[in-house]
Order: structure tokens, then C-alpha cells, then sequence
């Protein structure tokens, strides 16, 4: 599929263990191709991550193991993202022992259901540092989530690093130094559709997104671009539905009932789903222009259900990126769970393979030396290139932007056309994100 950019990405040379675990994955692809019994969705053997048990694999890891706590939602409205995250988290685990470990030790990853509440993402963050003594925690899928457990890690000294809870303000007013993000945030999201979508051609826009800190900052976001692009464009209706909500008519009536003629949504997950269903069911999709966060999850589960051709829809991390560690990710990640990665699998893979180079470069775990080497780090990401900006911590990741069309083979609606909004072009500048701070 053809990619669009709208820069010129130099492309560093990889880092020596991506050497090493690329020759891994290319001598995997010479392995005997049987089934190993694992069931989609769970982990296979060691084949399936790309290794193989004969004299010229690694060195198996030795000593006691480097642990990875990730408190993220294994239920309710968000599971699929959570599941996700444990799913590319374990892949580039799985990879990283297979290739020798980390530091020559074996990786372990021990992962938490948050349930989705502040709360309880605090408690359990809470005993995977103090109980379980993991070395690095990955971030939660929700925002307020995240939030909650920022100063937790602060206050232990545990690097942080987040790849799906994006709320701008972690990495601005709540941002302490043992933060990472390797996802792009609300405002990057927001403002990348602003651009995009001010010369559509649309006036009267509505809006309907979570009630919750990830989509009020987001939407909030998203209007004050596009009517900074566009001086015409007027708000004409905006919903809120409760995260998790079940029956979205009342607000898909509202929308349908203004005089809106364009409608912007950072509805996710299962909520998308429900949305989409009884939005097509009403004729929602004849009647007004519609975009929003189609990841790969959401679209796995519409399958073909009802037409989403022509769809203009954004993305954070979507499989079909056209280089060479994507792919070979892709393969991997179908051998290991017979389907393909969403956005959320990909971002969690990124953010252990960060924390795993930062490491072996420092030939310790010490969290201090993890802050000291981690700003203006690069690495080459399943995106491209990526450097973590010293200021805050955000990964200088794009924003993806594409129409949806059908893949009859996987049965799904997929993203073409994409197009890569650099992190550049929509992050905010050192200058802004000081002002924030106060300083």
C-alpha cells in the first residue's frame, strides 16, 4: 500500500541486538512451520517469536530476571486495548530472551488488570514496584488511569513509560523525569485532524467523545485547530456519553436532529464498535461525514459488517506502515497469536524495546541512569526513527491519517492512503509546554 509522508525520515543504522534479533527472526523463517497448539490471542512457543533451539542461536539468558510490570484493563469497555498491550508487550519480550536477554539476563513481564479505575491502577502499580520489584512499569490504557499513577512512580523512582494512555498534560503539567511516551498525545492526535480536516470543505461540525479527561482534552483540542484553520467552521453539536456506554441512539439522534454536516469522534474500542452498529443501523453514515479513531481492534471486530469504504479515519500505530521492521513485526506477531497487530500491540512492543536499548547502552538497570540516558535517545521504532525529546519525554511519533477500504482477504477494513503527520509539525514546542509548567 502506497504511504505518503510529508517529510524526509533519515533512517539511522539499528542498533547491534536489532542486529541480532533480526537474524533470529530470518532463521525462525527457515523453521519447520508446524502448529505449536497455541489458540489465537495466546502466546506460542519460542518459534513463533522468531527463535530457534540449535547451535547457532543465542546465548540463552542467565541470572535472575529483569521484570516488566504493566497495570493495563483486561475487562470492561477497554479490554481489547489491554489485551492488546499484553500481546505486544510479550512478543517483544519473548524476542528480546530469545536473542540472549537483557544484559545476558531473562526479561519477565508480570501484568495486572487496572479494571479501568484510578484506583485500582494505583494498587496495582503499587504492588507490582513493591511486592513483584519490576524494574520498569508500562503505562495503563486510560488517561485518568495514567494520571493517577504518576506520582506513584515518581515517588519510587520507576521508569514510567506509557504507549496508550495519552492525555497531553502527563508529559506537560503532570511530567516528573522517570516518564516516558511513546505514544503521540491528545493534542498531537487533535491538532493532526485539525489541519487535516479544516479544508474539507465542511462548515457545521459535531462532536461526540468519552466523557472522561482523554476525550474532552482531545475534542477540545481538535476545535480550537480546526477553527484556527478554518475561521468558518462553527460547533453546532457536541455529546457526551459516559465511557462504556451501551446505547448510543439518544446521541446519535441528537447529532443527526443538528445541523451538523461533518462529525468528529475520539470514541474507542468497544465503545466504537457499539457506536458504528447503531449508527449504521439509523443511516448515520448516508446522512453525515464521519471520522474517527478506527484501530485495527475495532475494525477486527466490524469485520465486513457494514460498509466504512471511503471513511477518512486516524491512527496511532497502524500495521499496514510500509518499512521493513513492521513487516517483519506483522509476521511475528500473526505466527505468535493467528492475527494481526492493532495499534495498541504495536506501541506496548515499542515501549519494552526502548526500555531494553536504554539498558543494554547502560549496562545496568539503574533507574537514575535510565533518566540520564533516555532524553534525546533515538531509536528506530515500528514507526521510523524516533528520538525522546529531553524537555518531556514524548517520542517524536507521528500521527497516521487514512481512508478505510476492505481487505477481502482478512475480511476487515483497513487504512490506505496513509498519510504520516510528523511529530514536529503537531507537537507542542518547547517553549509552549514550558509556559504550561509555569516556568
Amino acid at each position: 500500500m502506497a504511504m505518503q509522508t510529508r517529510d524526509s525520515r533519515a533512517r539511522a543504522m539499528l542498533r547491534a541486538w536489532v542486529v541480532v534479533l533480526t537474524l533470529a527472526l530470518l532463521a525462525a523463517a527457515c523453521a519447520d512451520d508446524g502448529d505449536d497448539g497455541a489458540s489465537p490471542g495466546e502466546p506460542g512457543d519460542a518459534d513463533a517469536a522468531g527463535a530457534e533451539d540449535d547451535g547457532d542461536a543465542a546465548a540463552q539468558p542467565e541470572g535472575d530476571p529483569l521484570r516488566i510490570g504493566m497495570a493495563t484493563s483486561l475487562s470492561g469497555a477497554i479490554a481489547l486495548f489491554g489485551v492488546a498491550n499484553e500481546n505486544g508487550a510479550q512478543l517483544a519480550v519473548d524476542q528480546l530472551n530469545d536473542a540472549g536477554g537483557v544484559l545476558g539476563r531473562p526479561v519477565e513481564l508480570i501484568v495486572r488488570d487496572d479494571q479501568a479505575r484510578p484506583e485500582e491502577g494505583v494498587a496495582q502499580a503499587r504492588d507490582l514496584i513493591i511486592s513483584e520489584e519490576v524494574d520498569m512499569l508500562l503505562g495503563p490504557v486510560s488517561s485518568g488511569v495514567a494520571l493517577a499513577i504518576t506520582e506513584l512512580t515518581n515517588e519510587r523512582q520507576v521508569p514510567f513509560i506509557v504507549h496508550t494512555s495519552n492525555t497531553e498534560a502527563l508529559m506537560v503539567e503532570q511530567f516528573n523525569e522517570y516518564m516516558v511516551s511513546v505514544v503521540p498525545n491528545t493534542g498531537m492526535e487533535a491538532r493532526a485532524q485539525g489541519v487535516d480536516l479544516a479544508d474539507e470543505g465542511f462548515s457545521s461540525w459535531g462532536t461526540i467523545a468519552p466523557d472522561y479527561e482523554f476525550g474532552q482534552a482531545q475534542t477540545g483540542t481538535f476545535v480550537e485547530t480546526i477553527q484556527e484553520n478554518n475561521e468558518d467552521v462553527e460547533i453546532v453539536e457536541q455529546q457526551w456519553p459516559e465511557l462504556g456506554e451501551t446505547d448510543f441512539q439518544p446521541f446519535i439522534t441528537s447529532l443527526l436532529g443538528s445541523d451538523a454536516e461533518a462529525i468528529y469522534s475520539p470514541l474507542f474500542a468497544s465503545d466504537l464498535v457499539t457506536f458504528t452498529r447503531q449508527a449504521a443501523d439509523l443511516g448515520f453514515f448516508d446522512q453525515v461525514y464521519f471520522t474517527a479513531l478506527y484501530e485495527t481492534d475495532a475494525l477486527t471486530e466490524l469485520g465486513d459488517e457494514y460498509d466504512l469504504s471511503g471513511i477518512r479515519a486516524y491512527s496511532r500505530c497502524p500495521f499496514t506502515i510500509d518499512n521493513d521492521q513492521m513487516r517483519e513485526f506483522v509476521e511475528s506477531y500473526r505466527d505468535a497469536y493467528d492475527m494481526v497487530p492493532s495499534d495498541w500491540a504495536c506501541m506496548a512492543y515499542d515501549a519494552v524495546n526502548l526500555w531494553a536499548q536504554v539498558v543494554e547502552d547502560n549496562g545496568t538497570e539503574d533507574p537514575e541512569e535510565f533518566v540520564a540516558a533516555v532524553e534525546d535517545f533515538s531509536f528506530t521504532s515500528l514507526r521510523g526513527e524516533t528520538t525522546i525529546r529531553g524537555l518531556d519525554h514524548q517520542a517524536s511519533v507521528p500521527s497516521y491519517i487514512g481512508t478505510l477500504e476492505l481487505d477481502e482477504e482478512l475480511g476487515m477494513y483497513v487504512y490506505t492512503d496513509l498519510v504520516t503527520v510528523p511529530a514536529e509539525d503537531i507537537w507542542l514546542s518547547e517553549e509552549e509546554v514550558s509556559e504550561r509548567r509555569g516556568e
